[in-house]
């Protein structure tokens, strides 16, 4: 995977009052953070970060060349973070966490289904449980997406983490038994089979008070008779 060369500048002030300031000029404030390094407060461009990453897909590796009094520093980052505002999608803050190339690094990684189950065509519909899995990995190995496939998937039928194709050198870090997504019954269809059921086990009873009527009018019969 190629890293992404984004150039940030380091800033020193905090709070709303800086942060307002920064997004009116076209850029968005940040930090930089990890095991080996103290927080870095930076900002970043945002018309050039949303044009880079809506280019490169998910979980991109970034170069941060952070310049600080004219001396640019690289480290290497992964998107830990990013809030936006509800009402525009606008960017708010941005948190870079820092990696490195022989560490594994644990990142959740989405879900992409593939095929149309067929217990879908006989009624089923399909229920996803889990949208993205967590793994464990080398930050060049990092996958955009993992493919499920659940076209085979009947009515009732599961398909687990466990059963996830992963890419060489991917681990998944949550339990095997854990279903990512099922095939169930509408639940239309259940309450209609369950008021289906009830009413006839209403005709039973119905049917069974009568045939005990019966069974009693032909015993007083039965009796008047002998006397």
């Amino acid at each position: 995977m190629k890293n992404i060369e984004l150039p940030v500048e380091s800033r020193s002030e905090s709070g709303k009052t800086p942060a307002r300031r920064l997004r009116a000029a076209g850029r968005v404030p940040a930090v930089f953070y990890g095991k080996k390094t103290k927080p870095v407060k930076i900002s970043v461009n945002a018309h050039e970060f949303r044009k880079l990453v809506d280019r490169a897909g998910t979980n991109p590796l970034f170069d941060l060349q952070i310049e600080d009094d004219g001396k640019i520093t690289n480290q290497t980052a992964l998107l830990k973070e990013r809030q936006v505002r509800p009402i525009d999608g606008a960017l708010v803050h941005l948190d870079f966490i820092q990696v490195f190339m022989d560490e594994a690094i644990e990142i959740s990684v989405p879900l992409v289904f593939e095929g149309k189950p067929k217990g879908v065509e006989m009624g089923g519909l399909l229920q996803p449980n889990v949208r993205e899995v967590l793994v464990s990995c080398l930050p060049a190995d990092v996958p955009q997406s993992i493919a499920v496939d659940i076209a085979h998937l009947d009515v009732g039928q599961s398909v687990h983490i466990g059963e996830l194709l992963l890419p060489s050198g991917v681990t998944a870090l949550q339990d095997a038994g854990i279903a990512v997504a099922t095939v169930v019954i509408p639940k239309r269809v259940v309450e209609e089979a369950v008021e289906e059921e009830a009413l006839e086990e209403l005709a039973e009873g119905e049917e069974a008070a009568e045939e005990g009527a019966d069974a009693e009018g032909k015993a007083d019969k039965t009796d008047s008779t002998k006397e």
